[in-house]
């Protein structure tokens, strides 16, 4: 907590040094966390009369484009060239939800090429070394860390009701709408004081929760229907869904959200794998009950990591060599588990 505290110092000096231009930007395929963390930051300098801008990789989902500057956002696969003018233009870098540019993408070059001051907010394990690093691996997500932040330095008054579903917004996906990594009181606190400031909880919910398409509705019917299959002797569902099966139902970024975790409401099922073919990769998303901790799973064989009871990876490999390794790692993790 001392070494947060003084992170959170350099933060308040560097912020009170005559900065004018900042750039802010989330994870690759930003989910909630990442874009609710972006927004409310994005929100928070514009107060302060810090110009700023949220740069992105790719594009944010369809049901998060309802939070705080998400219409906004430039992503560099549309136009890098105006992507890099705004990098080139800011004094501060803001790397948000992630911990290594190897997470951002191609915004990862010109994260490396950025001259200025760069600052990481980020709860996830092992971060990388920047100028300012605040990073809270036991927080259950970046937007609660960012709320403590700027708690510490501007006092809770200065978060709007928009910076509060911001906030919340990304709280609430990165703990699962609250069925893990929430067992902080600490968390309900921070909830409660964004509803003082203004969070309309049944807004957010709805545009996150209630907005689905018809396809999307079937897409999910389809893969737990089809493709859901239960491992015969470890405690554990696997989720493979082919890229012909994300075409066929018209698949937009933000679909598959929230499929790995319905497994888990199997009572024998500890552990639930989907595995997503995508043009260029496979991505691999676990949830996991209890002490099981996947993201170990993940960082072994997935190129990835991320929380105990949620982890995700990436593979460049076939959709039968993803599934196969999936599958051939089972006995080994849950034997490592055990001993």
């Amino acid at each position: 907590m001392c070494d947060l505290n003084v992170k959170i110092e350099q933060l308040r000096d560097l912020l009170n040094g005559g900065v004018k231009r900042a750039v802010i930007i989330p994870h690759i395929s930003p989910d909630g966390d990442a874009m609710g963390s972006c927004g409310a930051l994005s929100l928070l300098l514009d107060k302060l009369g810090i110009q700023n801008q949220i740069l992105i990789c790719d594009s944010v989902p369809e049901y998060l484009q309802f939070l705080p500057k998400a219409r906004t956002v430039v992503s560099n696969r549309v136009d890098p060239e105006l992507c890099e003018s705004y990098m080139m233009a800011a004094d501060v870098l803001f790397m948000m939800d992630h911990n290594n540019p190897d997470r951002e993408g191609e915004l990862q070059l010109l994260n490396e090429a950025f001259m200025g001051k760069k600052v990481m907010i980020d709860h996830h394990l092992e971060p990388s070394s920047v100028d300012i690093t605040i990073s809270e691996p036991g927080s259950p997500a970046t937007c609660m860390l960012l709320y403590k932040v700027i708690k510490a330095i501007w006092g809770k008054e200065i978060i709007s009701a928009d910076m509060a579903n911001a906030l919340y917004a990304g709280i609430n996906t990165d703990t699962g709408n609250f069925n893990h990594a929430a067992s902080d009181p600490e968390l309900y606190r921070t909830v409660a004081d964004l509803l003082e400031q203004g969070l309309d909880r049944d807004y957010v919910y709805a545009n996150i929760y209630q907005v689905s398409s018809l396809d999307k509705l079937r897409l999910t019917g389809n893969v737990i229907l089809n493709d859901l299959q239960i491992h015969p002797d470890y405690p554990i569902a696997v989720i493979p869904v082919s890229l012909n099966e994300l075409e066929h139902f018209h698949y937009k970024d933000g679909d598959l959200e929230g499929v790995v975790n319905i497994p888990l409401s199997i009572a024998a099922v500890k552990v639930s794998v989907l595995i997503t073919e995508r043009k260029d990769k496979v991505k691999i998303s676990m949830r996991s009950k209890g002490d099981i901790p996947v993201n170990v799973w993940c960082e072994k064989y997935f190129n990835g990591g991320g929380h105990k009871n949620a982890s995700g990876g990436k593979l460049e490999v076939s959709f039968a060599e993803a599934i196969e390794l999936v599958n051939g790692t089972v006995r080994e993790f849950f034997e490592e588990l055990n001993n």
